[in-house]
C-alpha cells in the first residue's frame, strides 16, 4: 500500500505530508477502517470507477487508503456515520441474498446500488443509505481525481505554455461585461484587443 499510494496523491500540505508519512510508515494503528470495511470500500470504489482502456480503477489509484486516512482524521460523528453506512451494505446484502456485500455477485451488488444511487428516486426506507452512498461516491471521486492516475485520466497538463492561446472569445467575455481593450488600457497590456478572434 505505502509506496504506490504515496506516489499517487497530490493532496495539498499539510494534509498531503501527513498522508504520505502515514502511508510510508504503514501505520496500522492509525487505520480507521476494519479489513472488512476496507474491502467494501474497495468493491464500491471499483464499481464507481472501474478499470478501463485509459485508466486503472479506484483501487488501483489507492482510493481505499485515501478514504481510510481521511476517516482516521475525522471526528467521531463522521466516523460513526461511515461505520453505520458501510454496515448497511452487508446487512442489506444478507437480507436480500443471504451473503455479504463483497461476496455477492456483481449483478446483486449492482441491483443494490441501483436502488440507492439517486436519492430522489430511492424508496423512503432507503433514503439514509442513498445519502451515505452519495457521500461515499464524492469521497471516492475526490480520492481518484486527486491521485496521479486520476489527473492523468483527465488529461490535465497544468502549467504548460500554450503559444496558440489568444484569450477568451468575445462571445464569452461580452456577457461578463469585460473586454481585452479595457483591460489593456487599465493595466498596460498590448492594447491590440485582437485576442480571441
Amino acid at each position: 500500500m505505502g509506496a504506490t499510494a504515496t506516489a499517487a496523491y497530490g493532496v495539498p500540505s499539510p494534509t498531503g505530508v501527513t498522508f504520505r508519512r502515514w502511508l510510508s510508515r504503514n501505520q496500522a494503528q492509525e487505520r480507521f477502517l476494519t479489513d472488512a470495511e476496507l474491502a467494501t470500500v474497495r468493491v464500491l470504489g471499483d464499481m464507481l470507477l472501474p478499470r478501463d482502456e485509459t485508466s486503472g480503477s479506484a483501487a488501483d489509484a489507492g482510493v481505499p487508503a485515501y478514504v481510510d486516512f481521511i476517516l482516521a482524521l475525522s471526528d467521531v460523528r463522521t466516523q460513526g456515520q461511515w461505520r453505520e453506512g458501510l454496515r448497511w451494505f452487508d446487512e442489506e446484502a444478507n437480507r436480500r441474498f443471504t451473503t455479504g456485500f463483497v461476496q455477492a455477485t456483481e449483478a446483486q451488488r449492482g441491483q443494490m446500488l441501483d436502488d440507492i444511487a439517486w436519492p430522489a428516486r430511492a424508496r423512503p426506507e432507503l433514503q439514509a443509505a442513498a445519502t451515505f452512498f452519495n457521500r461515499l461516491r464524492d469521497m471516492v471521486a475526490s480520492g481518484f481525481y486527486s491521485s496521479r492516475m486520476g489527473v492523468q485520466d483527465l488529461g490535465y497538463q497544468g502549467g504548460v505554455f500554450n503559444p496558440g492561446w489568444r484569450g477568451a472569445p468575445e462571445a464569452a467575455l461580452g456577457p461578463l461585461g469585460v473586454n481585452y481593450q479595457d483591460w489593456d488600457r487599465k493595466y498596460g497590456g498590448q492594447g491590440t484587443g485582437d485576442r480571441g478572434r
